[in-house]
């Protein structure tokens, strides 16, 4: 079969070798051609854009980071929606929230095309060897359809529901692997001053009660990073488990309800993500939280030094997610400008743009994605604020508040060059390389 992946991140490749492995023709895509590198050398075709990708396949396979750059794949000029999808199947596997998947799949039907989702359970090493777990959402015909591919990827199969469940029970099955590292670390924590061995430590924990699954495959990993060691290769970095813990948090406040302990869960991963650890790997976590007496103290003020940090970081990201230019400003709580950067070939406006997402921030009390939601159902307000701010306000999301782990807030970031979304997940890079916590909404 003749099958499309867009999307080269671990996953995605590990999933793509496994297909050609299993006798599948590829053409893939990726934003940062380089990684196709070495499918292109096992026989796959490199494509210049998702849509070529759509063009040229009968089944593509999407697997992307997060919910804006799933978009970004879907929406726009050479893209998947650009192409004639007539009698073509999509197998979209990202970890987003339901209505993302809900919007794609009635934007694929419009185009001729099926859709279904297949949200995976597992990581790197399970994707390479065939045995993730597959949740699919989707119409029977359209997963019977899909199947036979998928058993080539996963040792186990579930079509759950209409699309958007499988979305759901994705999110499901990873809250409690993300708490459960958190509460080894605290566990790890308590007898720490045992001074055990921590390969005896973490087999006792495994063959309790209390022991999980992946302690089974991890625990190596575990012990070495509790006896000071990196815990390996990253499958499943920090921050992706904080950009999952997010979705859940959202998806829970869509429906009317909280997650209190996958709340708390997130901040203990935010403290690891400042102090530097969000691409370590989630068998990291356990051995961050045991030894975080030993960490330094958290900022308290937005330093020079600090606002540098935070540029320098927006813009790292910027570059490692290969976005367009990237302009960065940060603000002191009284709106005054500490730090500004930006990348070669900015847009001359962009940093009128950046420092009127923080400024709004500062203004409003809360993130600009908020005062974008706020402004769309109160228009006239926002004008008001317009004229009243002398225009220094911009109500789109990138600007984000800045606030020390006790809550105060000390300045807010805004950065200007890409999409919004995407401006908004670097600033929370940048916030959090520099230790502190970011506010996005109310």
């Amino acid at each position: 079969m003749h099958i499309g992946m867009v999307g080269l991140g671990k996953m995605g490749t590990a999933m793509a070798e496994r297909l050609m492995e299993n006798g599948h023709t590829l053409t893939v895509w990726n934003r940062t051609a380089a990684k196709a590198d070495k499918l292109v050398a096992a026989g796959a075709t490199l494509a210049a854009s998702p849509f070529a990708v759509a063009q040229a396949v009968d089944v593509i396979i999407v697997i992307m980071f997060d919910g804006p750059a799933l978009q970004a794949v879907f929406h726009g000029a050479d893209t998947i929606l650009a192409a004639d999808l007539t009698s073509k199947l999509v197998i979209e596997m990202s970890t987003v929230r339901p209505e993302i998947e809900q919007e794609l799949a009635a934007a694929v039907a419009l185009r001729g095309g099926a859709f279904i989702e297949c949200p995976v359970g597992g990581t790197v090493g399970p994707a390479r060897a065939g045995k993730l777990i597959g949740l699919v959402g989707g119409s029977v015909p359209d997963y019977e359809r899909a199947k036979p591919l998928l058993t080539g990827l996963c040792r186990r199969v579930e079509h759950v529901g209409p699309v958007g469940a499988g979305a759901a029970m994705k999110l499901a099955i990873n809250l409690p692997l993300a708490v459960f590292w958190q509460a080894l670390g605290e566990a790890a924590s308590l007898v720490r001053h045992l001074g055990r061995d921590p390969a005896w430590l973490v087999e006792l924990f495994a063959d309790s009660s209390g022991g999980a699954n992946a302690l089974k495959v991890r625990g190596p990993a575990v012990a070495d990073a509790l006896g000071g060691g990196d815990g390996g290769a990253s499958n499943f970095a920090l921050d992706s488990i904080r950009k999952d813990l997010r979705t859940m948090l959202e998806e829970a406040r869509s429906q009317g309800f909280d997650l209190p302990v996958t709340a708390q869960a997130l901040t203990a991963y935010d403290q690891a993500s400042r102090a530097g650890m969000g691409q370590r790997d989630a068998a990291w976590m356990p051995a961050f939280w045991a030894s975080k007496a030993d960490a330094p103290a958290m900022p308290t003020r937005l330093t020079l030094e600090r606002a540098t940090i935070i540029c320098e970081s927006v813009l790292r990201r910027g570059r490692e997610l290969e976005l367009a230019p990237l302009t960065v400003a940060v603000l002191d709580a009284g709106g005054h400008l500490v730090a500004f950067q930006r990348e070669d070939n900015s847009g001359i406006m962009r940093y009128d743009i950046a420092f009127g997402k923080a400024y709004g921030s500062l203004g409003m009390g809360f993130g600009s994605r908020e005062f974008l939601a706020r402004a769309q159902g109160n228009p006239s307000f926002v004008g008001a604020l317009a004229v009243a701010s002398g225009g220094r306000m911009i109500p789109v999301p990138g600007g984000v508040l800045v606030k020390t782990e006790d809550g105060e807030i000390v300045g807010a970031v805004g950065v200007s060059g890409d999409t919004s979304d995407q401006d908004e997940v670097c600033v929370l890079a940048g916030i959090a390389a520099a230790g502190f916590v970011a506010q996005v909404a109310a």
